[in-house]
């Protein structure tokens, strides 16, 4: 035998099956000539596969006769065999023809099986006889085939959870982010949308010990991130478990962080912007940053946690939150930062945690949904003061469902009991000091000042024990503000040599920075202010032909602003596109979810029937598929009858995911 050599065996065809293997062909870089995909069995699939000429071609001759006879309870229905199959049997009749014993299918329609009967249990299998005697090998071929033609497609608002031996349809695309940080959350596209790409993000579920520890909060943590529809933050597409993991899908696909922008300096994409644009982008990105805490607070949630590790920039120069800080779960699959973390803070939330040198570096708290609370309490802890708008968010009760058509899984699984979590240490005025560091770095990026220069101008000789090590410098804004005042004054007299009159804004900005950086949280501006100034500053100091938020459908207070004036001119014309979403007529909130139609919502088909009632295959399958399969899907209307009484301008509108055990 002669022995095998690289040529031999490392070759075009062999690197593409690999890439097949392992979850990348299609759209790989390695092996762009031989596109391998997988095949999907997609309802559309199916049906154009299953014909009668198919059907036809899989029966011997003198089983074909059988297709043009009454079904065997003709006295019942006038269905041939042939029409049954093509109404109500495709899957059952292809998972047969795979295994080789199409012609039983004429059995299975006798028992009045159909698709919503899949999958079939071990006795049911038995049933079918397929083979003139007992073969366990084919049964279990059986088994196990037919779940690769119940695929079960993630839509957008939906949460499925995936048993061990189902089949996920996604398929991997190649290809890494610039930043390093965000190389770890894997890029996905569904069956056959190459073009429409996502962001996977994976949480596990629990510990060797306890397999479920983390499954609750992952479950309200997920809730509650879509209860916040912002275009400035990341959405959750859709959401999924599957073999003790959590995932969620969002489709802003960020390429750098606002870390690894402003340290690039040069970023491609900003570069290829004509110099004016470059200018407005970045002011614009001071609004949309603002507008989207002013979202977040008016809901109740503190974000705890803006950096710019924590701001997503993608290809388009699009920018948003990666996730809400205060949700546990999503920080969870980050590598943490504990001094970027400290150097962010607000000077309150050192004091109160922590000495004024070795500050706490745990992630904050998640908001607890459930416990009735009033959403702004937790902006009201510690220093800080709450927009007093925000209404009421409670747990929803389960709405009514009704079965669906095709499948139905029928899996249930208790869940434990979700824990009050604590909130003391967030604040909105935290959150506001937190922005205003960004806003300095943004405007010294703008202003093309080395990020180096910066951080060396702002430190001071003081010894910070932070993750386990000594740092001989604290670099942190709210130990040094006197330096960053000094920082502050010195880009306003170089944007005063600039030109441009974008450059105009930034003595304005930089006099909102200075209140919002101010040590004392109680004169902190509110994040409603924050927005509905710069947007002042930017109408009339600037010649921008528009700003992305100006007019968006995100209303977050109609509550008169503490500022006069223009600034309050500004704010009323910047919520008059608002006022449609909310509610002046219910007593109760109404919670929808954004469809793609009118009249249409989003649905996730189920695929078995009473499964949880059968007994488990334990010879052929090593998992309990009875703990794993659910559907949820988003309600498109759910009304909740006077459970609160609210003003008229508390009532709004948000999304919310629905979790539904049938």
């Amino acid at each position: 035998m002669s022995s095998k050599t690289l040529n031999n065996v490392v070759n075009e065809q062999t690197v593409t099956l690999n890439a097949l293997i392992y979850g990348y062909a299609g759209h790989s870089l390695v092996t762009p000539q031989h596109a391998l995909q997988q095949v999907w069995w997609t309802e559309e699939r199916i049906n154009e596969k299953v014909t009668a000429e198919f059907v036809t071609s899989r029966l011997r001759p003198n089983e074909r006769q059988w297709l043009h006879r009454p079904v065997g309870f003709g006295d019942l229905t006038d269905d041939t065999y042939l029409d049954w199959i093509m109404e109500k049997a495709r899957r059952l009749f292809l998972v047969l023809a795979e295994v080789g014993e199409a012609d039983k299918i004429f059995t299975a329609v006798e028992n009045s099986w159909d698709d919503n009967d899949l999958p079939l249990q071990m006795e049911d299998i038995e049933k079918l006889s397929l083979s003139n005697k007992r073969n366990d090998q084919v049964d279990a071929r059986f088994y196990h085939t037919q779940f690769a033609f119940l695929l079960r497609e993630l839509e957008k608002g939906v949460h499925v959870d995936y048993a061990p031996n189902e089949v996920l349809p996604l398929e991997y695309v190649m290809g890494l982010p610039p930043a390093v940080s965000l190389q770890n959350w894997s890029r996905v596209h569904r069956p056959k949308k190459p073009s429409e790409v996502y962001v996977r993000r994976k949480f596990p579920l629990g510990t060797a010990e306890s397999p479920s520890e983390f499954e609750m909060d992952y479950i309200e943590d997920v809730e509650s991130a879509t209860m916040v529809e912002h275009d400035h933050i990341a959405p959750v597409w859709a959401s999924y478990t599957a073999k003790g993991n959590g995932y969620v899908l969002t489709d802003f696909v960020g390429q750098h962080t606002l870390r690894t922008f402003i340290d690039h300096r040069n970023p491609a994409q900003y570069q290829r912007l004509p110099k004016a644009e470059r200018r407005y982008l970045v002011l614009d990105w001071l609004h949309c940053l603002a507008d989207a805490v002013a979202t977040l607070h008016h809901m109740g949630f503190c974000h705890s946690a803006i950096r710019p590790s924590n701001i997503l920039i993608d290809e388009r120069n699009n920018i948003a939150f990666s996730d809400i800080g205060s949700l546990k779960t999503f920080q969870k699959d980050k590598k943490p930062d504990p001094m970027e973390a400290y150097v962010y803070s607000a000077p309150e939330t050192q004091g109160s945690i922590a000495g004024p040198h070795e500050p706490d570096t745990g992630s904050a708290p998640s908001p607890n949904i459930g416990s009735g609370r009033k959403a702004s309490v937790a902006s009201k802890s510690s220093g800080g003061s709450s927009t007093g708008s925000a209404p009421q968010r409670q747990k929803l009760a389960k709405a009514p469902t009704s079965e669906l058509s095709g499948f139905n899984f029928g899996f249930k699984k208790t869940k434990p009991t979700p824990q009050p979590r604590s909130r003391m240490h967030e604040t909105e005025k935290a959150d506001i000091f937190s922005l205003g560091c960004v806003y300095v770095e943004l405007l010294t990026f703008m202003l093309k000042k080395k990020p180096h220069d910066f951080t060396k101008h702002r430190s001071s000789k003081q010894k910070v024990t932070m993750g386990g090590k000594t740092f001989r410098t604290d670099s942190s804004f709210h130990a040094n503000l006197d330096k960053i005042e000094s920082w502050i004054k010195l880009v306003e007299d170089t944007s005063f040599a600039m030109e441009e009159d974008a450059f105009r804004a930034i003595p304005h900005i930089m006099n909102l920075i200075r209140s919002m950086l101010s040590r004392a949280p109680n004169l902190r501006p509110s994040a409603r202010d924050v927005r509905d100034r710069l947007l002042d500053i930017l109408v009339h100091y600037t010649a921008m032909p528009t700003t992305h938020c100006s007019s968006h459908s995100h209303e977050v207070g109609l509550g008169s602003s503490s500022y006069s004036g223009s600034d309050r001119a500004s704010s009323i014309s910047s919520r008059a596109s608002y006022s449609s979403t909310s509610t002046t007529s219910s007593d109760a909130d109404t919670i929808r979810m954004p469809m793609t139609s009118a009249s249409s919502s989003v649905r996730v088909s189920s695929i078995l029937n009473s499964y949880s009632d059968r007994s488990a295959l334990a010879s052929v399958s090593e998992f309990d598929d009875a703990d794993s399969i659910r559907t949820v899907e988003r309600s498109p209307l759910i009304e909740l009858s006077n459970q609160r009484n609210l003003a008229p301008s508390e009532h709004k509108v948000v999304g919310f995911f629905f979790r539904t055990a049938i």
